[in-house]
């Protein structure tokens, strides 16, 4: 079985069918995103967990349990999305290392995807997934998603030297991160 690694892409909420929430998942290459149905309380969780919270916020689940693996020394080393055809929708399978055997877990769809942000971790899924469940992208589309994850690196190198007190380098992001807000506005 040929695994496919995929990067995390874009949310979108749609006015049209009830208000739903859409998460996709890309394919290295960005020829075609896996689209992921969302309810309102798995959107909050990815909102609250992807967002830069200032350091009075409470923690969330998520962060606490990550906090935990971290404390025990658990390495979550990949996360593979699958799918629950019982269930009719996607779930991740967990691979992690206690320091002595890996370990295989299942957890919910965003629950895994936020795992492994949080972890810095590789996302996988299989061919046969992705023939059966993604979208080709277009060419404006591809646009768009590679605009926003320049300016959501940018946006993390910003925070690493604000943190590191280099305000010069600091500036110049801030500059860059202005310029592609500009260019994605017009």
């Amino acid at each position: 079985m040929k695994r496919i690694r995929l990067d995390i892409g874009a949310l979108t909420a749609s006015p049209s069918n009830g208000g739903s929430f859409m998460f996709f998942l890309y394919r290295e290459g960005m020829d075609k995103c896996l689209p992921v149905q969302l309810s309102p309380p798995d959107m909050h969780a990815v909102l609250s967990n992807f967002n830069q919270q200032e350091p009075d916020h409470l923690p969330t689940v998520h962060n606490l349990f990550a906090t935990t693996l971290q404390q025990f020394r658990i390495e979550l080393l990949e996360v593979t999305v699958t799918r629950d055809d019982g269930h009719d929708c996607f779930a991740c399978e967990l691979l992690m290392f206690d320091g002595e055997k890996e370990v295989k877990t299942i957890s919910g769809f965003i629950d895994g995807v936020i795992l492994a942000k949080t972890f810095a971790c590789p996302i996988y899924t299989s061919e046969e997934l992705m023939e059966k469940y993604a979208s080709a992208i277009d060419i404006v589309s591809e646009k768009i998603v590679k605009k926003e994850i320049h300016l959501q690196k940018l946006k993390e190198e910003l925070a690493n030297a604000v943190a590191s007190e280099d305000y010069e380098k600091a500036a110049k992001i801030n500059k860059a991160i202005e310029e592609l807000d500009k260019e994605t506005n017009k």
